[in-house]
C-alpha cells in the first residue's frame, strides 16, 4: 500500500514537473545550448562541449524535477543553470586551447572525464546534503554543532600538518589521484555552526556569543597559519553579517567592528615595526614566531603594494594583474579572437579570460546574473518565517555574494587579488562541490520544508558543563595561578627593582 502511494506521488510530481517545464525558463536554458554550441564550435571546442552536454542536460532536467517536488525557488535554479552553462562553455574552450598549445601533453586529445566526474559528484553531493537537511531537524541541535566543530577542527589540523602547499597556501590534501581543498568544506561547516549558535533562539545568550567568537577566532587562526586569506575574508563577512542580523543588541556589532578595526591597525603597525627590526637585528628574523608573523604581514602588504603598483614587479607579484588588465583591454566590448597567455585563467583570473573571449558586454551580463541571484536569495531569507532557516540561508547568500564580488573586483584591479574562485564559472572540484551544495541547501530552504529550528527553542549551551571537565578546568586554573602567576609576579618584582636601582643611580649622578 505504501509503495503504491509513493509511486502515485512520484508519477504525479513527475507529470507536474514536466508540464511546468515546457512553460518555464528552464526550457530556455536548454535552448541556450544552441548558441553556446555555435560559439564553442567557432572557437574549435565543439567536440569538447558535446562531451559535456549530456551531463549538463541531465543536471538541468533532474534539478528542475527535484526543485518542483519541494516547491523550491525556481528562479534561483535558473540563474544557477545559466551560470553553469557559461562555465562549461568557458572550460571547454580552455581545454581546447591547452591542446593547441601543448599537443605533446595530450597525445589522445583532451579528455572531459575529470570535468564530468566533478559535475556528477557535485550534483549528487548537493542532492544528498539537501535531502538530509530537508528531513532531519536534528541538524540544528547543539549536539550536531559540537560534532561539526570537531570535524572542522580535525580537518583544519590535518590540513596544517599534511597539506600540500600550492602558491604558498597550505589547503590542498591529496587523496589518491584526487586533490581536495579543505577550506571549501570548513567554510560550509562554519555556516551551520553559526546558525546553530545564533539561529535557534530569539536572544542568544552570552555563552552562545562567547562560543561563536571562540569558533570564529579559531577558524581565523587556522586560515592565517595556512595563509588562506581569501577564505578568511569570507568568514569575516559571514561573521559580521550574523552579528548584525541575529544578535538583537546592535552595540555588540559596533563594538566588535571597532575591536577588529583597532586590532587590524595595531597588527599593521606591529608588522611594519617588525619588518624594520628584522633588517637591523638578525635575532628578530631568526625567531620562528616573528618569522611567521613577518611572513603573514609581507604577504598581505605585498598584495596591496602590487595591486596599486603592479608595474613595480612585472615578472613577479604584479604579473597576474598586468596580464589581467591586458586581457580586459584586448577583449573590449565584444571579445577578440587573439588570445594572450593568462596565468591561472581557469580559476583565479577566469573573469578577465571571459572578457577577453566574449567581451565586456557578456561579462557584465554574467555579473548581473550573480546580482539577480543574490537578490532572489535575499528574498528567500526575508520571506522565511523560521529563524534557523533564515540563518542558514543568510550565510549561504552572503558567502556566495561576497565571494563573487571579491574575485571579480580582484581580477579586474578594483581590489587586491585573492586566490578564490568564481562560483560555477571557475574550474575546481572542491569549489564546484561546495557551490552546488550551498545552492541546493538554499533551494531546499526556499521550499516547503516541514520542520522548524525554532519549534523547540534550543536552550542547551554549546559547551556543556561536565563534572570531569569542570575538575580539569579548576585544576588547570590552579596550576596557572600557582606556576605562571608566581613567575609573572617574580618577573614584575625584578623589573621594579631594576627601575628603582636605575632611578637611584640617576639621583646619585645628579
Amino acid at each position: 500500500m505504501n509503495t503504491a502511494i509513493i509511486m502515485d506521488r512520484f508519477t504525479f510530481e513527475l507529470k507536474r514537473a514536466f508540464y511546468s517545464f515546457g512553460k518555464s525558463p528552464a526550457a530556455a536554458v536548454l535552448l541556450m545550448q544552441i548558441p553556446v554550441m555555435a560559439f564553442v564550435f567557432f572557437k574549435g571546442a565543439g567536440t569538447v562541449y558535446l562531451n559535456m552536454a549530456g551531463i549538463l542536460v541531465a543536471i538541468i532536467m533532474v534539478s528542475w524535477f527535484l526543485v518542483s517536488v519541494v516547491h523550491g525557488n525556481r528562479t534561483i535554479l535558473i540563474y544557477m543553470l545559466v551560470l553553469l552553462t557559461i562555465g562549461t562553455m568557458l572550460q571547454s574552450v580552455f581545454l581546447k586551447e591547452a591542446l593547441l598549445k601543448h599537443p605533446e601533453m595530450y597525445p589522445d586529445g583532451v579528455s572531459t572525464e575529470s570535468l564530468q566526474f566533478q559535475y556528477l559528484l557535485a550534483f549528487l553531493a548537493a542532492v544528498a546534503v539537501s535531502a538530509v537537511y530537508y528531513k532531519w531537524p536534528g541538524i540544528s541541535s547543539m549536539k550536531v554543532c559540537r560534532i561539526l566543530f570537531v570535524i572542522s577542527t580535525g580537518i583544519s589540523l590535518f590540513t596544517i600538518l599534511f597539506a600540500v602547499s600550492v602558491g604558498g597556501v597550505r589547503n590542498w590534501i591529496r587523496l589518491g589521484g584526487l586533490s581536495v581543498q579543505t577550506t571549501e568544506l570548513t567554510k560550509l561547516i562554519y555556516i551551520f555552526l553559526a546558525s546553530g549558535l545564533l539561529g535557534t533562539t530569539e536572544v542568544p545568550s552570552a555563552k552562545r556569543l562567547r562560543a561563536f567568537y571562540l569558533i570564529t577566532a579559531l577558524q581565523m587562526l587556522f586560515l592565517i597559519v595556512q595563509s588562506e586569506y581569501g577564505t578568511l575574508l569570507l568568514i569575516l563577512a559571514v561573521f559580521f553579517s550574523y552579528l548584525f542580523l541575529f544578535v538583537p543588541e546592535i552595540k555588540v556589532f559596533w563594538r566588535t567592528a571597532a575591536g577588529f578595526a583597532i586590532s587590524g591597525a595595531m597588527a599593521a603597525v606591529c608588522g611594519h615595526r617588525l619588518s624594520i627590526l628584522s633588517e637591523k637585528h638578525t635575532w628578530v628574523a631568526g625567531n620562528p614566531v616573528t618569522r611567521g608573523l613577518l611572513r603573514a604581514y609581507s604577504k598581505i602588504a605585498s598584495r596591496f603594494i602590487f595591486w596599486l603598483h603592479p608595474e613595480k614587479d612585472p615578472l613577479g607579484l604584479g604579473y597576474q594583474l598586468l596580464k589581467a588588465k591586458e586581457s580586459i583591454v584586448l577583449g573590449g566590448w565584444f571579445g577578440t579572437s587573439s588570445v594572450t597567455e593568462l596565468p591561472v585563467k581557469t580559476s583565479d583570473l577566469v573573469y578577465p579570460a571571459l572578457i577577453q573571449r566574449c567581451g565586456m558586454v557578456f561579462a557584465l551580463l554574467v555579473f548581473f546574473i550573480f546580482i539577480l541571484m543574490w537578490m532572489e536569495g535575499m528574498r528567500v531569507l526575508v520571506r522565511k518565517a523560521d529563524r534557523y532557516h533564515q540563518a542558514v540561508a543568510s550565510g549561504i547568500v552572503i558567502m556566495l555574494f561576497v565571494q563573487t564580488i571579491i574575485i571579480i573586483a580582484g581580477s579586474t584591479g578594483l581590489c587586491p587579488l585573492t586566490g578564490i574562485t568564481l562560483p560555477f564559472i571557475s574550474s575546481g572540484g572542491s569549489s564546484l562541490l561546495v557551490s552546488f551544495m550551498m545552492v541546493g541547501l538554499l533551494l531546499t530552504i526556499s521550499g516547503n520544508i516541514g520542520w522548524k529550528g525554532m519549534q523547540n527553542e534550543e536552550t542547551e549551551d554549546f559547551f556543556k558543563k561536565r563534572a570531569v571537565a569542570a575538575k580539569y578546568i579548576a585544576d588547570l586554573c590552579h596550576f596557572d595561578h600557582a606556576v605562571f602567576g608566581a613567575y609573572i609576579r617574580s618577573a614584575a618584582g625584578h623589573i621594579r627593582k631594576g627601575r628603582r636601582s636605575e632611578d637611584k643611580s640617576k639621583a646619585e649622578g645628579l
